[in-house]
């Protein structure tokens, strides 16, 4: 290992929680997906967003590989990988999310220590598998193996996730406090798996009113209004389902589903209302009352 090498690999970076985490965006989110992974209870909400203890945490990663908006910044801990075979022990067992994104580096097995798979190493191996399968994608294979063969090719996950030693890093960006060494970006699955997507997203036509909350707050750009259609494409979409938690109307609902990717377009109506004679849009053909004109009905009717 080079002398830059040794320093860059001597570095500590905390974990983090970055302001695009959906609770930083909104109140109303209710994503605790960053809680749930975490085995150690290191990261609670504290005033409405989650903090990470960095005296208890570990920086297992499992938290990143959690997050559906990449919003947990850190590097990953070592993963040895010899001529496209990952090597693992019972005590560090990556996710399924980080299986899929291994998978697209060029993985295709992976190398156990033990005589036989653990439980909960069989379980992940059997779910990846099957996320696989339904992606058109062959297996991962198992080796066995007693101590997982030489590690003089071996590389860390930093090394599979953001190549840090590529050329195209100056030695000058490389010397800087090294935001661009954080790898949690590269744990989104839609940029690795383009012709699929891993949630379906439905829109309940009766109730949603145009607002465009959704479209504003959506990061990945999975909803888009316009003057003519309400278009939905989750390709992108990672189910953090910030747009179910601020739509006023719960007319929106997100389901984790794989499938080919498709773009659903609803027509959005442009009416006269026949209470207040002012246009408005909607997405019912049948509609001639304005969402104003109807919520002042509802409010005079309830007082």
């Amino acid at each position: 290992m080079g002398l830059f090498s040794k320093w860059a690999e001597s570095l500590d970076y905390e974990y983090e929680i970055l302001k695009t985490c959906t609770r930083h965006q909104s109140p109303r989110s209710k994503c605790e997906k960053c809680l749930d992974s975490c085995d150690i209870d290191a990261i609670s909400i504290v005033k409405g967003v989650p903090v990470i203890n960095n005296e208890e945490c570990i920086e297992c990663g499992k938290c990143m590989a959690a997050c559906p908006v990449q919003a947990v910044a850190g590097i990953f801990p070592k993963r040895t990988v010899i001529q496209n075979q990952l090597v693992i022990t019972d005590d560090d067992i990556p996710t399924v999310m980080e299986l899929l994104v291994y998978y697209k580096k060029g993985i295709r097995a992976i190398v156990c220590e033990q005589e036989k798979l653990n439980e909960n190493l069989e379980k992940t191996i059997d779910e990846v598998n099957s996320v696989l399968q339904e992606l058109g994608e062959s297996a991962f294979s198992v080796i066995f193996q007693k101590g997982g063969g030489s590690t003089d090719t071996s590389c860390t996950r930093r090394d599979l996730f953001i190549g840090w030693k590529q050329e195209t890093h100056s030695w000058m960006k490389q010397m800087t406090p090294a935001k661009w060494r954080f790898n949690q970006t590269d744990l989104e699955l839609a940029k690795h798996y383009p012709n699929h997507q891993f949630s379906e997203i439905k829109l309940d036509i009766s109730k949603c009113t145009l607002c465009r909350a959704c479209q504003v707050l959506c990061n990945k750009n999975c909803l888009t209004v316009t003057e003519t259609d309400f278009s939905i494409s989750a390709q992108r979409c990672s189910s953090c389902r910030l747009c179910e938690d601020i739509c006023p109307e719960k007319a929106i609902f997100v389901e984790e589903r794989i499938s080919r990717h498709k773009t659903i377009e609803h027509p959005v109506y442009t009416k006269v209302c026949t209470s207040c004679n002012k246009s408005f849009e909607t997405l019912s053909a049948n509609s001639e009352t304005c969402v104003t004109c109807i919520k002042r009905k509802g409010f005079l009717v309830a007082r």
